[in-house]
């Protein structure tokens, strides 16, 4: 069977690099904030042109692309962007130099890229073998929803369902945890460099103030660049970790799962994020870590304890996963045809 709907299309590979697609020169009056200099930059002039954008709108706040298939809104001096209605952070602010907007060349080649053109940069990966990491556990409970429901045993039946959907579809999958146990964190991707996967995700549901709600979904931080959620002024580590070796796929991983569970769930969109946590930066393969809600929240938190709730998001998830993997095959099998 396959899931549906097909959230992941092959025209996904062509829409980050719609992002570039900008205005070439901002209109008198729209832009009051100073001219900053990023290390390298492609104007969105000529990103768009490079890939294809013919319709091009610029705002007092924004700068909207649309081509045949995707569309891409950036916000002005922001790292915000929205590809296909899903949100995308960037590294680096669209911003102004010598009177034209301009993107970062990093998140030209390891954000939007591979969301662009993913064919082009996954035909290295695998496409079999798939481990899932509830997160928590035992001892360590998690986010606790007002009524006391406890994100291990949420996440932990949300796994299950996503394991059990993907072993449907002919998908080699373990879990790291099958019951409530504890488990340190070097040792849930240690398990999936044992298992030889393929890809990686954890699943975790959120906690944080009364009123934060909806879905983030994260891929690793670059090396010298800050995580999304960091504050200004924090140290930004320089070096890489092992799990920085697949950048772009991990980008492309956390988008399909992203864009699948805000789409098939109307969930609050907190967009495609950037983080240092431990399990995605010793990941031996592409991975991405997934916040389905915040269980603190007494609205979404009485949503997650619902039993449909629950499996509404692990298709979502799966569905994501198979996107992905989908598209890795098409890469790899394209490019075995190619040699």
């Amino acid at each position: 069977m396959h899931f549906s709907p097909r959230i992941y299309s092959a025209g996904l590979m062509m829409v980050l690099a719609f992002f570039l697609i900008g205005s070439g020169r901002p209109p008198h009056g729209t832009s009051t904030a100073p001219t900053v200099h990023l290390p390298k930059t492609v104007s969105v002039k000529d990103f768009a042109r490079k890939y294809g954008f013919t319709d091009v709108k610029v705002s007092k706040e924004q700068v909207h692309l649309k081509g045949r298939v995707h569309e891409l809104i950036f916000s002005k001096h922001s790292r915000r962007a929205e590809l296909n209605g899903t949100v995308v952070w960037l590294n680096d602010a669209m911003v102004v130099e010598e009177r034209q907007w301009v993107l970062s060349q990093t998140d030209v080649q390891l954000t939007l890229k591979p969301l662009l053109v993913p064919a082009e940069l996954l035909k290295g990966c695998g496409y079999q073998v798939v481990v899932l990491d509830a997160g928590h556990g035992g001892e360590d409970g998690g986010a606790v929803s007002p009524t006391g429901l406890l994100e291990k045993q949420v996440v932990l039946d949300i796994t299950n369902r996503v394991r059990a959907l993907l072993m449907a579809e002919g998908y080699k999958v373990y879990v790291t945890r099958h019951n409530d146990r504890f488990l340190e964190l070097a040792e849930r991707p240690r398990r999936a460099e044992k298992w030889n996967a393929d890809v990686f995700v954890s699943i975790h549901a959120n906690s944080g103030g009364a009123s934060a709600v909806g879905t983030e979904t994260f891929a690793l931080s670059l090396p010298g660049y800050p995580s999304t959620n960091q504050s200004a002024g924090s140290a930004v580590p320089k070096d890489s970790n092992p799990g920085n070796l697949f950048n772009q796929a991990n980008v492309s991983l956390a988008y399909a799962i992203h864009h699948a569970l805000v789409h098939q769930n109307q969930l609050t969109d907190r967009g495609l994020r950037r983080a240092r946590f431990a399990v995605l930066k010793n990941a031996p393969c592409p991975a991405a870590l997934v916040e389905v809600g915040f269980l603190s929240h007494a609205q979404e938190g009485a949503k997650l304890a619902k039993a449909e709730t629950r499996a509404a998001l692990s298709l979502s998830i799966a569905t994501g996963i198979d996107n992905y993997l989908r598209t890795v095959k098409k890469a790899v099998i394209s490019a075995d045809i190619a040699e």
